[in-house]
């Protein structure tokens, strides 16, 4: 779909994550969300021959711009009592035990903390609009935003992806746990489903008219382990979160990473790993004929996903 970069890059992993020095695990998730840039450098035109709107994404630095401009908010709320403000705002919404509802959690915080401490332009106009097609509904918007820097109001759309790549790494070859799931089909979705309004009705702020569209995909992406010489595609943020997967069924592989000293992960650590549930976990051979569970795990700091190379259909927990 389009050219890799000139220079190739290893397959080490990222070692630059500003968001491991806080302790408590919802400031990490939020330091997070805010330093990982967008999956993408540019909007891959996905659905070239259905009429769309364009479609922007932010750059890698705008979110160190904005990751920056609201650390020292972070470090109060990972030093005072501020934190119950954090945690109380994430865990009122609804499934906050859902990756993609958590994720918006912590967005939707930043942006209403951040703009009424006057930390950036952008000003929440309405939060999961709902589309109808008469009594039906027809989808839902993510955030409505009026950027009071640029004089225009800005639809976001946000997705949280833990993709596993395989090659030639374009987007239709980077899939979920949920085998159904890849980039391109996200992308596609939110071109042609999520982008297609103009007007919006919101319930504070009457009706506004869309100036500019965002797509906000972060999280993180696996490479087949032992990958060599990987290069990244022109699309793909050089500094977007990089590790590790394994084929489950990779027995010699798996001897290598010593399955005793693995740590399956709890649910919301494929965010930010939580230290206290080292020494926890249950056995790990407890699944069929002594073969790991899909999912993620950690080898020390290390995370690595085990994931079926052969087709299989798993749960989407996601």
């Amino acid at each position: 779909m389009s050219e890799p970069i000139a220079q190739p890059t290893s397959t080490r992993l990222i070692n630059d994550a500003p968001w491991e020095t806080y302790q408590r695990p919802y400031v990490r998730d939020l330091a997070y969300v805010l330093a990982c840039p967008n999956v993408l450098t540019k909007w891959l035109d996905v659905a070239p021959y259905q009429n769309t709107h364009t479609i922007s994404v932010h750059s890698a630095s705008f979110w160190q711009t904005q990751f920056e401009a609201y650390q020292v908010r972070l470090d109060e709320l990972d030093s005072t009592n501020d934190y119950q403000a954090l945690t109380r705002y994430l865990l009122k919404r609804p499934s906050p035990n859902r990756l993609g509802f958590h994720f918006e959690g912590l967005l939707s915080f930043w942006l209403e903390d951040g703009f009424a401490r006057k930390l950036h332009p952008y000003e929440m106009l309405a939060n999961n609009v709902q589309l109808f097609n008469g009594k039906q509904t027809t989808g839902e918007l993510d955030l409505i935003l009026y950027n009071h820097e640029e004089k225009l109001t800005e639809h976001w759309e946000l997705a949280i992806k833990f993709f596993m790549g395989s090659a030639p790494f374009e987007p239709i070859n980077w899939v979920g746990i949920n085998s159904n799931d890849n980039l391109q089909r996200k992308m596609t979705h939110m071109q042609t489903k999520q982008f297609g309004s103009i007007w919006v009705d919101t319930e504070n702020h009457g009706q506004v008219k869309i100036g500019k569209r965002y797509g906000v995909i972060k999280g993180r992406f696996f490479l087949p382990i032992n990958t060599c010489n990987f290069t990244y595609p022109s699309w793909l943020s050089p500094s977007f979160p990089i590790h590790e997967w394994c084929d489950k069924y990779d027995t010699s592989t798996l001897a290598t990473l010593d399955i005793r000293a693995l740590r399956a992960a709890h649910y919301i650590e494929w965010f930010t790993r939580r230290d206290f549930y080292d020494g926890r976990q249950s056995p790990l051979n407890n699944s069929k004929n002594d073969i790991l569970k899909t999912g993620l795990y950690f080898a020390g700091d290390r995370p690595i996903v085990i994931y079926p190379k052969q087709t299989e259909q798993v749960e989407n927990k996601l």
